[in-house]
């Protein structure tokens, strides 16, 4: 992971300075002590402002970046030594009025300059600047609840990238990403480097300038331009419904890609069809287009050549414990012990999230079966499917307050998932693992690593059942 920071944020293109916190000027002899010496771009706040004060013994120095010899004054014209500091101050407001130091005029220069500069946005970037790389945006890909994320062109090394942009002010909409809640997603990111269904995380760049309130950019490799949630959707509007088949092999790479997570100790926490990317090669990353497009999701896609990539870590944490921060941001994908805000949880709130998605994959409507417009409604439809049985018989489900087990609707018990998805639909095999994925007592839910071990998930020989199975969905088997 390449941390980097930046005094401006990233851009396709922009202004050649940044002039609300930038100056170019030409490159001086350096005569004073502290400053660098080694580029042409420097912040116009003075260093040291007793180095522009008139003295007796020395030249007036100006500290911008560099030290500067004022041109037009080698001594101070006031040699005598006052005393009184009325007159002190006279003559010293007097002569910053007739002659200004040069770090004042490039205050007011940089002020001014910045009233005529057109309006800034996140994507401006001085072209000439070495650090950060440029990047040209091509296309916006979508956004969350914590920033949005385009298709760009890295110029550096000639590649097509994705970059998520954090918000650090929050003024755009997006709930607020500090320097610490961006850093915890870039290490959850680089500590899953290397893992096939796990988007790849290239740079990391903040604001320096701007530490506080500052966006930040996360650059990732880019996948694709459509995730699982659109696909499920054009599934249901060209009436092509998913098979148990494909439903599987959807299933095995995002359990196999949880089970690689969990195993380099990072929970995702936020497992939903919207941060899972399809890349089904047939984009070139290598490739600049001539000209940007908007993202045509209307296009064919190969369904047998599919990989599926999780992405979103916004919300994800390393390390485990008794006790874990509350989430408090919840999402028809949660597990009910973060639905009950309980802070005893693990990596089974991944398994859940897993479940939920292949629950959404069977129904074939292109919306979550817990959906809901509050945590009331969702916590209703999904105790109303899994039961509560489950729930009460979890050993954490003592320690809850007691306004929190209120929340529990009175009508739940017995679980009615089978009634939900029959044999029909679901094999008995099938069943085990949605079943497994969807209990809602954590401590009986199964890890990725006890789901793949379920025989749904080993590979089975077609018989002519299968074949016909498939045919009737208008699929064509696996080969």
């Amino acid at each position: 992971m390449t941390v980097q920071a930046s005094d401006s944020r990233l851009a396709g293109g922009g202004d050649a300075a940044d002039a609300a916190t930038m100056v170019t000027v030409p490159r001086p002899v350096c005569q004073g002590r502290n400053h660098d010496d080694q580029g042409e771009r420097y912040s116009v706040f003075c260093c040291n402002w007793r180095c522009c004060e008139p003295t007796d013994d020395r030249r007036r120095r100006v500290a911008v970046g560099v030290g500067v010899q004022s041109p037009g004054i080698t001594r101070s014209p006031y040699r005598r030594q006052i005393n009184d500091f009325p007159t002190r101050m006279y003559i010293y407001i007097l002569q910053l009025v007739v002659s200004p130091p040069p770090c004042l005029n490039l205050l007011l220069a940089s002020w001014r300059s910045n009233l005529r500069a057109p309006a800034r946005t996140p994507w401006q970037l001085p072209p000439e600047r070495k650090r950060p790389p440029g990047y040209e945006r091509l296309e916006k890909l979508g956004a969350g609840i914590n920033g949005e994320v385009f298709k760009v062109w890295d110029t550096q090394d000639n590649l097509i990238v994705a970059v998520k942009r954090l918000s650090g002010s929050g003024d755009d909409g997006f709930i607020i990403s500090g320097l610490p809640e961006v850093m915890r997603e870039a290490m959850c990111l680089g500590a899953c480097r290397g893992i096939p269904s796990i988007v790849q995380h290239r740079r990391t760049y903040a604001d320096a300038c701007q530490s506080e309130t500052g966006d930040s950019f996360i650059v990732m490799d880019y996948v694709g331009r459509l995730n699982l949630r659109g696909y499920m959707q054009r599934r249901v509007r060209r009436r092509r419904p998913f098979s148990e088949d494909e439903v599987r092999r959807i299933m095995k790479q995002l359990v196999e890609g949880v089970k690689a997570v969990h195993g380099v100790g990072v929970l995702h926490l936020d497992i939903k069809p919207e941060n899972v990317l399809l890349d089904d090669g047939t984009e070139d990353r290598m490739q600049k287009p001539k000209e940007p497009v908007e993202a045509d999701v209307r296009s064919e896609i190969k369904d047998d050549r599919i990989v599926y990539k999780i992405g979103g870590f916004g919300m994800s944490t390393k390390g485990r414990g008794k006790e874990q921060p509350e989430v408090i941001i919840l999402t028809p994908y949660s597990a009910p012990e973060l639905l009950l805000h309980s802070r005893e949880y693990n990596d089974r709130v991944d398994t859940w999230g897993l479940g939920c998605i292949m629950a959404d994959l069977l129904s074939g409507t292109g919306a979550s079966i817990f959906d809901g417009e509050s945590d009331i409604e969702i916590m209703a439809k999904v105790f109303g499917i899994v039961g509560t049985e489950g729930i009460k018989e979890w050993s954490g489900y003592s320690g809850l307050a007691a306004d929190r087990k209120s929340k529990l609707p009175g009508d739940g018990g017995v679980s009615r998932l089978r009634h939900k998805f029959p044999s029909r639909m679901l094999s008995s095999a099938g069943f085990e693992v949605l079943s497994g994925l969807l209990e809602s007592n954590p401590e009986k839910r199964l890890t990725a690593a006890e789901a793949l071990k379920k025989p749904w998930f080993r590979k089975q020989r077609r018989g002519f059942a299968g074949f016909f199975k498939s045919c009737m969905v208008g699929v064509l088997p696996e080969t």
